[in-house]
């Protein structure tokens, strides 16, 4: 009886990683190329250009046309994969076992909160390579011919990043990824369920509601996540300056030169592209993930 309640349990697991794994990257082929604007904007305001999202798209269609901006997605689906099937994946999961556990519908907001953070730093961190990637993938034509380091693919960038910067280089940056994985998380999740139960009151479980709920999630997440994962950008395609050194230490080191270089507004440099990709990629991704799991019975709601 345990043994079959085990592999019952087992298998629950497997399929929430896979359904959050595909909702996560069907969502993605829809908003990837705001998503190469949002990283292209950072870099601009980085080097004290126009950032404005006119601007840069202008500059963008005019020197390379509208197909580099889906430069990379091969990297992102195989990113996007698996970061989404296991910050979903863990935390529903989580939440299904909680409930089960203690008889009841929701979670409190504390225990809902400590569930996606936990999640979003476990795929944060197993994803940080490929995402390594993605982002030089992301921002390589915007460099000056001298500094390109004119990757053939994924294997290509992945074996020379290992043997010419050494296999930590993977990982740099990794506190700010980590802090942007958990505050992404935290700010889709938790607001999202939060308002489900709520608009359930005077809606029912309808599809206004899981509308709403998604929209509310998408602004919350992109507000809580932005000045990390601008932070993220910058430490990942840096490079040693003339003296030998990286022109960042750390995520505070960077959050400051950021403010005094750039003001402090410019954390969220990049706000609407990263709102125009984070909130239909949420709203996308959480209504195809319930209706997935209320196909395959992980939920009535």
């Amino acid at each position: 009886m345990a043994n079959k309640k085990g592999k019952s349990n087992l298998l629950k697991t497997l399929t929430n990683i896979a359904i959050g794994g595909s909702s996560g990257t069907m969502a993605m082929f829809v908003v990837y190329p705001i998503d190469s604007l949002k990283t292209l904007i950072q870099m601009r305001s980085e080097a004290g250009q126009d950032s404005s999202l006119k601007g840069v798209l202008r500059e963008r269609m005019r020197t390379e046309g509208l197909r580099s901006l889906y430069r990379g997605i091969v990297t992102s689906v195989y990113r996007q994969f698996v970061f989404a099937s296991l910050r979903l994946g863990i935390y529903f999961s989580y939440s299904d076992y909680l409930k089960k556990a203690r008889n009841k519908s929701s979670l409190s907001l504390v225990e809902s909160g400590a569930g996606s953070m936990v999640a979003g730093a476990v795929a944060t961190m197993t994803v940080m390579p490929i995402d390594m990637i993605y982002v030089r993938f992301q921002v390589e034509n915007s460099l000056p011919m001298e500094q390109r380091r004119n990757y053939k693919s994924f294997s290509n960038a992945l074996v020379r990043i290992i043997g010419e910067e050494g296999v930590s280089t993977l990982w740099r940056g990794i506190l700010p990824a980590v802090c942007r994985g958990m505050a992404l998380n935290l700010g889709m999740l938790v607001p999202y369920e939060a308002c489900k139960n709520f608009f359930a009151k005077y809606m029912g479980w309808t599809r206004k509601n899981y509308m709403l709920s998604s929209i509310v999630a998408g602004a919350s997440a992109a507000v809580c996540c932005l000045p990390f994962d601008n932070a993220k950008v910058k430490m990942q395609k840096m490079k040693p300056g003339p003296d030998g050194k990286m022109p960042y230490k750390g995520l505070l080191d960077c959050f400051m030169k950021t403010i005094r270089k750039e003001g402090v507004l410019r954390l969220w440099a990049g706000l609407l592209p990263i709102y125009m990709v984070i909130a239909p990629h949420a709203m996308l991704t959480l209504i195809i993930n319930d209706g997935l799991r209320i196909l395959f019975g992980l939920t009535k709601t």
